[in-house]
């Protein structure tokens, strides 16, 4: 644990993936105590929260509340342990208390629709159910599921002896939360602005039809705000808040150039995904490569420059003449 501002401290909580860690963030106030995302509910996380509450003389009552920045299930998912911990309420955007119904609650029964997306952008089948199968894995880090309050963005919230704007953020996921402190030029910013890596951007069967359109204008928005302090759910702080927007954008405007010359005559988004990311992925990773594809078609496709059709049950991607 470490104060990466003052009466802001960072939680490291491990992760059974090649992305292995996720930052929680505790928030220090005048009366009690925030916590901003939770890590997944499985024990080696569970005991390093149970050692700061302990290290830091915390009562389980001194959690005022709790803020997930979206429903992915490192960030959501310990978000039930915790409020049975401490009786504290959580809070949600509202649309991904809607993600939370499909992909966790009713996971199971989605799952084929899952399936249809990558069996119709050409995954080969032995892989896809291997895929699919990973994907149910994780369902036994998200339990139990914590009673919701949800937010529309653009509230404000007293945190750490600070007011917090929430920032509606689209394109990691659709109801994505930043929390912005003007008077310390402070964002905490969720999976929405990395240090090293880009956010992931997927495609999904109940997802926004463009989220990578959602994405980059999300962050334009936050580049233009004043500031001086990133606080990140993966990797260290970000001091140059400007310059690491303006690498992101470059990033995917290379990245769709990229995709659309392979596109080229003809070709499927899981031939296209292979060549982007190569073929050396774990499963977790397979699923959000092909998604992240998908995104990146889908935002040429709706500025004509690539096109598709279906030809015998699976989707075909050309570049526009």
């Amino acid at each position: 644990m470490m104060e990466v501002a003052p009466n802001i401290f960072k939680i490291e909580l491990p992760l059974p993936f090649k992305l292995d860690h996720v930052n929680c963030y505790l928030l220090r106030g005048k009366s009690g105590w925030v916590i901003i995302d939770t890590g997944l509910n499985f024990p080696c996380s569970t005991e390093i929260w149970q050692n700061v509450f302990k290290n830091m003389g915390l009562k389980y009552v001194d959690i005022e509340g709790i803020y997930v920045t979206h429903y992915h299930s490192d960030h959501y998912g310990a978000s039930g342990w915790l409020q049975e911990l401490t009786g504290a309420p959580v809070f949600m955007h509202r649309t991904e208390s809607a993600f939370v119904d499909q992909m966790w609650k009713k996971g199971r029964v989605n799952i084929p629709v899952v399936g249809e997306l990558f069996k119709e952008n050409g995954m080969p089948p032995n892989l896809m159910n291997e895929v699919l199968d990973n994907i149910v894995s994780v369902f036994n880090y998200i339990q139990p599921h914590p009673s919701l309050l949800l937010l529309s963005g653009g509230e404000k919230v007293d945190m750490g002896g600070r007011t917090f704007d929430i920032i509606h953020t689209p394109g990691h996921s659709d109801g994505h939360i930043c929390f912005f402190c003007e008077s310390d030029g402070l964002l905490i910013s969720g999976d929405h602005l990395l240090p090293q890596i880009s956010s992931n951007i997927g495609l999904w069967p109940a997802s926004h039809p463009n989220p990578l359109e959602l994405f980059l204008s999300s962050l334009e928005g936050i580049g233009r705000l004043p500031v001086e302090l990133v606080l990140p759910a993966h990797g260290s702080v970000v001091t140059d808040c400007p310059g690491r927007v303006a690498e992101l954008l470059a990033h995917h405007q290379q990245r769709l150039s990229r995709i659309a010359d392979l596109a080229g005559a003809g070709t499927t988004a899981y031939q296209i995904c292979s060549k982007v990311f190569g073929t050396d992925l774990t499963l977790h990773e397979i699923r959000f490569a092909l998604t992240e594809t998908l995104a990146h078609l889908a935002y040429l496709e709706s500025k004509s420059e690539v096109y598709s059709r279906q030809e015998s049950g699976i989707v075909i991607f050309r570049r526009a003449q």
